[in-house]
């Protein structure tokens, strides 16, 4: 198949995983309808706020979109796909079940946003991709590798801050152990970029969920909590999604490779 006829597939299957999940959920799809038309209606600084959710939702569906068809590897995208799927559920189980964060349906988790989670790690690879090829190479190696090592000790000092509520946990260790090890194992400087890019999109991600309040950090209530919990869901989500990128690399790598072909594309 050429690549444009697979970038056309991609697009499609993209757009057939939004529709599959708006019609498996179609019950929130008209809630959230309705909701948007009551306060649009209302006029005023209401209206303003929603029509800013939903040019930031529109922005951040129309990068998906774009994004991701732009580079099409179905077998490396069908791992990566597969390792976020994994994961996603796994730390959004993790996180509504503690009490950290909630999401307005009160489901733990809420089936409907897993599918998130493997757009956001092909989001984020084909970012990263981009910000090495324009910022990499006026970014020394030891340069990168301070940042690699600066955005793990934030992690850490985010994370047991955030978490400390559950501390008394086992999971809640367990979680900061798997992600710190994942992390510094066979860490590389080009590790920065999806950090980077992680951190981004998770960003503009979080600040739409909170603001809308489909998810709920546990501390909203107090002041500042939101950003508070913007920040740790900047960390943890970005981490989880290198771990992915890690663990796929690192499968491609212990793959044979093929006589005389060129051999998968590293991650």
């Amino acid at each position: 198949m050429s690549n444009s006829r697979l970038q056309r597939f991609y697009l499609l299957a993209l757009i057939a995983l939004f529709t599959a999940v708006a019609l498996a959920r179609f019950d929130l799809f008209c809630e959230a309808y309705r909701v948007t038309l009551r306060q649009l209606a209302r006029g005023g600084p209401m209206r303003w706020k929603i029509l800013g959710e939903i040019f930031l939702f529109g922005g951040i569906l129309l990068l998906t979109l774009k994004i991701i068809p732009a580079r099409v590897d179905v077998k490396r995208d069908s791992l990566l796909a597969a390792l976020g799927c994994a994961a996603g559920w796994l730390i959004e189980a993790w996180g509504t079940r503690t009490g950290l964060w909630v999401y307005y349906t009160r489901e733990s988790p809420p089936l409907w946003v897993v599918p998130v989670w493997p757009l956001g790690v092909l989001v984020v690879d084909r970012i990263s991709q981009a910000f090495q090829a324009r910022f990499g190479p006026s970014l020394s190696e030891r340069a990168q590798g301070a940042l690699c090592w600066a955005y793990f000790a934030s992690f850490a000092a985010v994370f047991s801050a955030f978490a400390f509520r559950c501390a008394p946990w086992p999971s809640c260790a367990a979680v900061l152990a798997v992600v710190m090890a994942g992390l510094a194992f066979r860490m590389r400087p080009g590790d920065v970029w999806p950090m980077l890019a992680g951190l981004l999109y998770v960003f503009f991600a979080d600040f739409w969920g909170t603001t809308n309040n489909c998810w709920t950090y546990y501390p909203q209530r107090f002041a500042a909590g939101t950003a508070f919990g913007v920040l740790f869901g900047m960390f943890l989500d970005s981490a989880v999604v290198l771990l992915c990128l890690k663990a796929a690399r690192l499968w491609s790598a212990a793959l044979p490779r093929p006589k005389g072909g060129l051999g998968n594309i590293g991650l």
